[in-house]
C-alpha cells in the first residue's frame, strides 16, 4: 500500500508538474499575445498621430507657403507702382522742360489759331499757366485773344474759351498726361 501511495503521489505531483507547467506555457503565451497586441495598438495609435501631426504641418506649411506668395506679390506690386509712378514723374519733369522751349510755344500757338478758324470761335478766351501768361500774351496780342492763368494747367497747354464759356476746348499736357496714366494703369495688370 505504501508503494501504490507512494506510485499515487508521484503520478499527483508528475501531474500536477505538467499542469503547472501548462498553465505557466499558457500564462507566457496570453502574455506574449497581450504584450503584441498592445504594442499593435500603440503603433496604430502613434501611427494616428503621426498622420495628423503631419497633415497639421502640411496645411500650416502651405498657408505659410500662400502667405508668403501673396506678400512677394504684394511688394510686386507694390515696386511695380512705384517704378510707374516715378516714370510719369520723370515725364512730367521731361514735359514741364519742355514747357520752357520755343518748339512748346510754337506748337500750341498753331493749334490756337488752327483751333480758332476751325470753330469760328469770336471774343475767345485762353488759358495757360500762370507761368505762360506773358509769352501767349506777347504772342496772340495781334489777334487780339484774352490770355489769362488757369489753376487746372500745371504742366502746360492751352484751354480755348468762346465768350460766354458756352465751349472750351482742352489741350492741356496735363490732361494728356493724367489720360496716359490711366490708360497704362488700367492695361497693365498693376492693380493689386
Amino acid at each position: 500500500m505504501e508503494k501504490l501511495a507512494q506510485k499515487l503521489m508521484d503520478d499527483i505531483q508528475v501531474r500536477t508538474h505538467e499542469q503547472l507547467q501548462i498553465l505557466e506555457e499558457n500564462f507566457h503565451a496570453q502574455r506574449e499575445s497581450q504584450i503584441n497586441q498592445f504594442n499593435q495598438e500603440a503603433v496604430e495609435e502613434s501611427n494616428l498621430y503621426i498622420e495628423q501631426e503631419l497633415a497639421e504641418l502640411k496645411s500650416s506649411v502651405m498657408q505659410s507657403e500662400t502667405q508668403l506668395k501673396w506678400k512677394i506679390k504684394k511688394n510686386l506690386f507694390i515696386r511695380r507702382e512705384e517704378l510707374v509712378e516715378g516714370l510719369f514723374e520723370q515725364l512730367r519733369d521731361k514735359l514741364c522742360a519742355y514747357t520752357k522751349t520755343e518748339a512748346y510755344l510754337t506748337q500750341y500757338l498753331k493749334f490756337i489759331e488752327d483751333t480758332i478758324a476751325k470753330e469760328g470761335f469770336v471774343n475767345t478766351s485762353v488759358l495757360v499757366k500762370a507761368e505762360d501768361v506773358d509769352a501767349f500774351s506777347k504772342a496772340l496780342k495781334a489777334k487780339n485773344l484774352t490770355v489769362m492763368a488757369s489753376d487746372h494747367i500745371e504742366v502746360g497747354g492751352v484751354i480755348i474759351q468762346e465768350a460766354g464759356g458756352k465751349m472750351a476746348i482742352e489741350m492741356t499736357l496735363d490732361h494728356q498726361l493724367k489720360v496716359q496714366k490711366e490708360w497704362f494703369f488700367a492695361h497693365s495688370d498693376l492693380q493689386f
